[in-house]
């Protein structure tokens, strides 16, 4: 396993405002064509909220960001409104990188229902649209399992073609993902592993493209860029789908994001 020790980007969140300058905010529960026009709603994923810029959803305090989800009735899009907010920021055109060692210090918020992640998606579709051109999931998690955390690769074949490698980790009795860990995730040719304080949990060495002429290690070679958000609802946790029984607002908190080469 290579070691990137080298630092080419990082947030520190010690201001007192999202730093827009390494930063974008996603807004809204429908994805959006380019020109404008609707795909579909709940990012694809079924999720409940909308996303917001608002200090609200979005803060920094304590050096730290948080993303909180609240419930209450959204804005309007496309004729809908949501009953709850939350908050989606990525790096899409300010930054992206190949091959390297992403290491965050984060807080995941407890709660049926809620599902916080790190996770990185191409800035080009080369070999294809999602997931042909791969999805890398860094952390996810679900609210209602409070020691269990998730890394996954999505590849393979442009939707419904594409398939995916999922991996866990229970975290120590009294270190539930409420506390605050440290996540790496080191990528590099062929290899992508997953650790957190330290330990290594998961490793993929296998993967494939469905695009012809194409062999490992894409479609994860290209540049990918980063993305967090905490969504409320969503596929990913189907026992919980649709069901949100906790209190809230809660908050995902991170603490400082570093990426090394």
């Amino acid at each position: 396993m290579r070691m990137y020790n080298k630092l080419i980007w990082e947030d520190d969140f010690d201001g007192s405002e999202l730093d827009l300058s390494k930063w974008s905010f996603r807004t809204g529960n429908w994805q959006v064509a380019p020109d404008g026009t609707p795909v579909v709603p709940g990012w694809g994923n079924r999720e409940l909220q909308y996303y917001t810029g608002n200090g609200e959803n979005v803060s920094l305090g304590g050096s730290c960001l948080s993303l909180i989800a609240r419930r209450e009735n959204s804005p309007e899009q496309f004729g809908q409104t949501y009953g709850y907010t939350s908050a989606r920021i990525d790096t899409r055109d300010k930054f992206s990188f190949t091959y390297g060692r992403i290491e965050f210090r984060a807080s995941c918020p407890l709660g049926t229902g809620l599902w916080p992640a790190v996770w990185m998606l191409p800035e080009g579709e080369e070999y294809g649209p999602w997931a042909a051109s791969g999805e890398l999931d860094l952390l996810e998690a679900k609210g209602r399992l409070s020691d269990r955390i998730f890394g996954t690769i999505h590849y393979g074949g442009a939707y419904p073609l594409n398939t995916h490698q999922e991996y866990t980790a229970t975290l120590p009795a009294g270190t539930g993902i409420d506390s605050f860990h440290t996540y790496e995730v080191i990528w590099e040719p062929g290899r992508i592993s997953w650790l957190v304080d330290g330990r290594v949990y998961a490793a993929a060495t296998e993967w494939r493209s469905r695009t012809p002429g194409i062999e490992s290690p894409a479609p994860f070679d290209k540049p990918f860029y980063l993305l967090v958000n905490l969504a409320v609802g969503g596929s990913f946790d189907e026992q919980a789908m649709g069901r949100v029984t906790t209190d809230l607002p809660a908050e995902f908190r991170l603490d400082y994001i570093r990426i090394f080469q």
